[in-house]
């Protein structure tokens, strides 16, 4: 392989702050706001031109994870930050009803309200906000990350800070840093989405049919030579009339391996096939489901959505047993009953909780090795179906802002992440219920 040597240079320090969150997604939005309501000069950076990550860019559209599994009634389980972004959106007309999934429900949002709602928290809190950019490397000291290395339309910089949060959903951070990292079951990790709306659609007609019709319509379609890779699909009534948010398609490379979301190859393929495999689906859906007559593709997601990439190596691991057997944790900082949820070879393997919940652990967010790194959302240390469940929105906004409270905590006690006094933080961030 040709080898070009980078010219070695003096980069400037732009930010010294107290916490630089990298990642807007759910998990950096609520690790940033929580971190700056506690006092912490707090720097977000983030990719794209606006917050959101998966639940904006990827289109995933709903957030799982609040409300209880079982044959019911459906209450909200979980609250903190979680509830109070659902108070939000309601509060903005921009939230659906509580939509049954399974055993359980979700709600559909409104994504460029979701946004605004990021940017009011963040700007309410005093959050320092950078767009357009990206964490390109660390400079470590010791053990200690002592800063980022960032890349943007101003060209190389440096950022330095006392405590970092890696809120990129594929772990970059910690990657860079030297955290040890597995990725899915022996290297297969879960499949990706290409989520899209439909419009004009008959919600009336459209939406509830039964999922075994929902898959025999498919298998009826793919006998015609429609190309549709997944027959397990989830149609979602959106806070729009007459909007369908398509949760159906599921992207492979053409030798049957998953997309590697660490990968700007793999994503390039991913985000090329996905759009035309949306618009077989849009056909499908016109021709054999009953309401989408005169349906017709109104957005598409930005981005593939991705549910797993790299998981950390932690101090804890959150076990496909914690899950199955709903087990609760003295340092507790986000609770779930959301079902493990796994996209795989073997279509969508479904667990769901009956009418209990399990504990995520405080120490599934730190990594091994260094006393000043935190993480949380997808990338926490989880087994493989675990990970299925605890990935979802809601729990990414509470591990997130367990995160962002954990680094206030260990700043003011000039203390590693290890050493925070749980206690403490679990009463920081069981605030007001929505």
């Amino acid at each position: 392989m040709e080898v070009c040597h980078e010219t070695a240079r003096d980069l400037p320090v732009t930010y010294d702050v107290d916490v630089l969150v990298v990642g807007g997604g759910p998990t950096g939005v609520a690790a940033a706001t929580a971190a700056a309501r506690a006092g912490e000069n707090t720097l977000l950076i983030e990719k794209y031109g606006f917050c959101g990550g998966m639940a904006t860019a990827g289109m995933s559209g709903a957030i799982c994870g609040l409300f209880t599994s079982g044959k019911g009634p459906h209450h909200q389980l979980v609250h903190g930050f979680a509830g109070e972004f659902y108070h939000h959106l309601k509060q903005r007309h921009a939230v659906s009803d509580p939509f049954p999934f399974g055993e359980t429900r979700l709600v559909v949002h409104e994504p460029h309200t979701w946004k605004e709602i990021a940017d009011d928290l963040l700007s309410e809190s005093g959050v320092n906000v950078l767009f357009h950019t990206l964490a390109t490397d660390v400079v470590m000291d010791g053990e200690q990350l002592r800063g980022v290395i960032i890349e943007n339309k101003g060209g190389r910089q440096f950022i330095t800070a006392r405590r970092f949060i890696d809120a990129t959903g594929d772990g970059d951070l910690c990657a860079k840093a030297g955290v040890p990292w597995t990725f899915g079951r022996n290297g297969k990790v879960q499949y990706p989405t290409m989520v899209f709306r439909m419009t004009n659609v008959d919600i009336r007609r459209g939406i509830g049919h039964p999922v075994p019709q929902l898959e025999a319509w498919v298998e009826q379609a793919q006998a015609t030579g429609m190309a549709l890779p997944r027959k397990h699909i989830y149609l979602l009534p959106s806070p729009r009339p007459g909007e369908v948010m398509c949760n159906v398609t599921s992207v492979l490379r053409d030798d049957g391996r998953p997309i590697d979301a660490t990968c700007a190859e793999d994503l390039s393929f991913a985000e090329l096939k996905g759009r035309k495999i949306v618009r077989e689906y849009e056909r499908f859906l016109q021709q054999y489901v009953p309401g989408f007559e005169q349906a017709y593709l109104n957005d598409v997601a930005a981005q593939i959505g991705i549910r797993q990439s790299r998981t950390i190596q932690g101090q804890r691991c959150l076990t496909n047993d914690d899950v199955f057997q709903a087990r609760k944790s003295r340092r507790t900082v986000a609770s779930s009953a959301w079902c493990i949820e796994a996209h795989g070879d073997d279509g969508i393997f479904m667990f769901y909780l009956d009418n209990d919940y399990y504990d995520i652990p405080y120490d599934t967010l730190l990594p091994e090795n260094v006393p000043n790194l935190i993480t949380a959302g997808r990338s926490l240390c989880a087994e493989h179906e675990a990970l299925a469940s605890a990935r979802v929105t809601a729990q990414c906004f509470l591990t997130g802002y367990a995160a962002g409270t954990a680094a206030y905590l260990s700043h003011r006690d000039n203390c590693p992440f290890d050493e925070i006094d749980v206690d403490e933080l679990r009463q920081r961030i069981e605030y007001q219920t929505y």
